[in-house]
């Protein structure tokens, strides 16, 4: 999470560049660096999932109609990207390469649309005078969920 004006935007291209860098690595056929890259970044999105689904959807759905309808699509988002990485966590141990690439696809196109949704639902809902009143709070824990790492549990 940011600081900016906007305290719920954040910035969704590091995922991409360490999905990027786990390719590039097993393009190069160093499967073990591409492995190690993949679960630092799975790691990482868990955390950021979890973040998201705790913290910030749960305000998001308090203020109803509109808001919870977005924090509802953003949370069947995150089912559907949880789904893609379970299916590209079996298949990089493999070091298929061409089927890691093939699985790659449907998982960029995913985080690009979800990205893209969130990005703009936060823009539009961050400065709600409702969610403004718990700023301080929801950061807080947003603060504490990040230091202890998260506790998101998948079987994969």
């Amino acid at each position: 999470m940011s600081d900016s004006p906007n305290w719920l935007v954040h910035d969704h291209r590091k995922y991409d560049e360490a999905l990027q860098q786990c390719e590039l690595a097993a393009g190069a056929g160093a499967w073990r660096e591409a492995i190690a890259q993949y679960q630092t970044f799975l790691d990482d999105l868990k955390l950021h999932m979890q973040m998201e689904d705790d913290v910030i959807y749960p305000l998001l759905e308090a203020l109803g109609g509109e808001a919870a309808e977005e924090a509802a699509a953003l949370r069947d988002e995150h089912e559907a990207l949880e789904r893609l990485l379970q299916d590209l966590s079996s298949i990089i141990r493999t070091r298929d390469y061409d089927h890691f690439l093939d699985s790659l696809v449907p998982l960029h196109e995913a985080m690009r649309r979800h990205n893209a949704h969130e990005e703009e639902a936060f823009q539009r809902l961050g400065n709600e005078q409702a969610l403004l009143t718990q700023r301080d709070a929801a950061l807080a824990r947003l603060r504490a969920l990040e230091a202890e790492r998260g506790k998101r549990v998948w079987d994969f």
